[in-house]
């Protein structure tokens, strides 16, 4: 069973102005009392015909996500943005925050939940804001479609936030301890927690077994791997992405998690780097964005240092 604490190290959301505390483990936040119960609700029947007494709260103030979910099924049932036999694998994806790996389906408490769906309007996203308690925000958008900056001659793609915060955590278990990555869950793309993070693992592999000193995050997103180097025991990481948006995230995290020297953010294209940074890395992480060539970032990072890692 996962259990959560708040370390000191904290930010402000720059969405709701509201504290992002670190997590570490602590206090159960997602398992039920003894009163809770698991509706049990199939995805595949429709939500019309669901009992009130499926969405009523626990006297420990948390519902079982499905029961969330069909809260929320229900007003876009009844505000016309989906139809009367929908069913709760047609509303959207519920995106829990903070996010970790779960044996079952999470109880959840007041504002732990960001709803990504692309039926939603902007006056159904405000009333499931005020009706439904669990829910943080409430995002128009297509899981199909990626929100980030695929490259430098494309337009980046977002999500729109129609209310609420869309800030996000995921709680992530490396070999040096538990990271915390916030990202604001319009602008960067959506990881889910599972049991085993396999960026990290790769990344761990690799950085674990070299001890570099000094380390290039080339295509960082929110700061993940780079900032794991820094927990490993990197001196000097130097970030960088092409979207602003996730050199934003990256600079909050490190706040977040407790650093605040022995790196810089860059906001340049991977391939620019070698004419901009005169310096050679022990190490260059490349995770490039899903769908990208990433033939010309190698090319780039081999310049710039005299070890790459690619994360596919």
């Amino acid at each position: 069973m996962w259990r959560i604490i708040f370390k000191c190290m904290s930010a402000r959301c720059p969405v709701c102005g509201e504290d992002l505390p670190a997590y570490r483990g602590g206090v159960d936040i997602y398992g039920p009392c003894d009163g809770c119960i698991d509706p049990h609700l199939s995805k595949f029947r429709p939500v019309k015909g669901v009992s009130g007494s499926v969405l009523r709260f626990c006297k420990c103030g948390r519902r079982h996500l499905d029961a969330v979910m069909a809260h929320v099924a229900g007003i876009m049932i009844r505000e016309g943005c989906v139809p009367e036999d929908a069913r709760l694998r047609d509303i959207g994806a519920p995106l829990i925050t903070p996010a970790l790996p779960l044996e079952s389906a999470p109880f959840l408490p007041e504002r732990s939940l960001v709803i990504l769906s692309p039926h939603v309007d902007k006056g159904t996203a405000e009333t499931i804001m005020e009706d439904v308690p669990e829910v943080k925000g409430v995002l128009r958008g297509d899981m199909r479609t990626v929100p980030g900056m695929m490259d430098s001659g494309t337009r980046p793609h977002v999500y729109e936030l129609l209310a609420g915060c869309d800030m996000r955590c995921d709680i992530i278990e490396t070999p040096s301890g538990a990271l915390s990555i916030y990202r604001r869950q319009s602008r960067l793309h959506i990881e889910f927690s599972s049991g085993k993070n396999l960026k990290i693992q790769t990344a761990a592999r690799e950085i674990l077994s070299l001890r570099p000193e000094n380390v290039l995050d080339a295509t960082c997103g929110p700061g993940t791997l780079g900032i794991f180097s820094l927990m490993a025991g990197a001196r000097n990481v130097v970030f960088n992405d092409i979207w602003r948006e996730a050199c934003e995230m990256t600079r909050l995290n490190l706040r977040v998690n407790g650093f605040h020297e022995g790196f810089r953010v860059y906001n340049r294209d991977i391939r620019e780097l070698p004419d901009l940074i005169d310096e050679r890395f022990e190490l260059c992480i490349v995770d490039p964005f899903p769908g990208v060539d990433p033939r010309e970032f190698i090319d780039a990072a081999k310049r710039l240092a005299e070890n790459t890692l690619l994360i596919r």
